[in-house]
C-alpha cells in the first residue's frame, strides 16, 4: 500500500473528526450562551468565556461607513479574565466598542484602526493611521447632510479663527499708534519746558542788563548834575542813599553788610546771570 495514500487517508479521517468534536463543542457553547438562565460567564472555562465575548462583540452594530476597514482588536488574556469575573469592566468595554463601532467615517476611512484592550481602563488605548477613500460607500441622504454640517462647522470656525486674527492685529496696530502718541506728547512737552526754561533766563539776564543801564544812567547823570554845580563847592555821593551830599561825614557807611549785598546785586557782570 502506498505510504503517501495511508497518511492522507489517516490525515482526513483525523481531520474529520477533529471537525466533528469542534462543531460539537461550539454547538453546546452555542446552547449554553442562548439559555443564559443556566450558565453564567464565572461558571465558562477561559476559552468558552472568550468566545462568548467575541461573539457579542461582533454582534454590536457597524456603521455602513466601517465595512471597509481594517479594524484590529487585541484583547489581553488579563482583559478577558476581569471581564469573566467583572460584569461592569464588561460592560464598560462593550460600550467602548459599540460606541467605535457606531462612528461614521463617511467617504474617508483610516487605512488601520487598532485598539488595545487591557486589565484596566486605564490600560486601554487606541489609535488609527493614514486615511483612504472609501470604496463602496457612497453614504446616505442623512450622512451627507452630516457631511454639510460639518463642513459648515469647519467654514465658521475658519472665519472665526480669521476674525479673531484680525482683530489682534487691529488691537496691536491701535496700540502702536498710542505708544507713538505718548511719546510724541513727552517730546514736545519737553521741549516746551525746556523752551520755557531759556526763556525764563533771557528775561532774567534782561531784568538785570536793564537793571545796570538804569543804575549807569542814574550816575551819569548825578555826575552831570554835580558838573554843573559851583566848582567852589565840593560834593560827595553817600554810599547809603546813592544821592550827593556836602557833608564829608555822610559818605561813612552805616551796615556793611546790607551795603555789600546791595552793591553785589547791582554790579553783577550780564554774562554771569546768563
Amino acid at each position: 500500500m502506498d505510504v503517501g495514500s495511508v497518511y492522507g487517508s489517516y490525515y482526513e479521517t483525523a481531520k474529520s473528526y477533529m471537525g466533528l468534536r469542534k462543531e460539537e463543542k461550539q454547538a453546546g457553547f452555542a446552547e449554553k450562551v442562548t439559555d443564559k438562565s443556566q450558565v453564567s460567564p464565572e461558571d465558562m472555562t477561559f476559552e468558552e468565556y472568550k468566545a462568548y465575548f467575541n461573539e457579542k462583540m461582533n454582534s454590536l452594530y457597524t456603521h455602513p461607513s466601517q465595512r471597509n476597514r481594517n479594524d484590529i482588536i487585541d484583547i489581553t488574556d488579563a482583559a478577558y479574565k476581569r471581564m469573566q469575573t467583572d460584569p461592569e469592566y464588561e460592560k464598560k468595554i462593550l460600550d467602548a466598542l459599540a460606541k467605535n463601532k457606531a462612528v461614521n467615517f463617511g467617504n474617508y476611512i483610516p487605512q488601520i484602526s487598532y485598539m488595545h484592550i487591557d486589565d484596566t481602563y486605564e490600560k486601554c488605548y487606541g489609535y488609527t493611521q493614514g486615511m483612504k477613500e472609501n470604496d463602496g460607500y457612497s453614504g446616505s441622504s442623512s450622512a451627507k447632510g452630516t457631511d454639510a454640517g460639518r463642513q459648515k462647522k469647519a467654514r465658521q470656525k475658519e472665519l472665526l479663527e480669521e476674525y479673531l486674527e484680525k482683530r489682534a492685529q487691529a488691537k496691536k496696530q491701535q496700540l502702536e499708534m498710542l505708544n507713538k502718541k505718548i511719546a510724541k506728547m513727552e517730546l514736545e512737552r519737553s521741549r516746551q519746558t525746556q523752551s520755557w526754561n531759556s526763556e525764563r533766563q533771557m528775561a532774567k539776564a534782561s531784568n538785570a542788563y536793564d537793571a545796570n543801564i538804569m543804575m549807569e544812567a542814574e550816575l551819569v547823570k548825578n555826575i552831570t548834575k554835580t558838573m554843573e554845580i559851583s566848582n567852589n563847592q565840593s560834593y560827595y555821593i553817600n554810599p547809603n542813599t546813592r544821592q550827593f551830599t556836602s557833608n564829608v561825614k555822610n559818605t561813612a557807611i552805616k551796615d556793611r553788610e546790607v551795603f555789600n549785598g546791595s552793591m553785589q546785586n547791582l554790579l553783577n557782570p550780564i554774562e554771569d546771570l546768563v
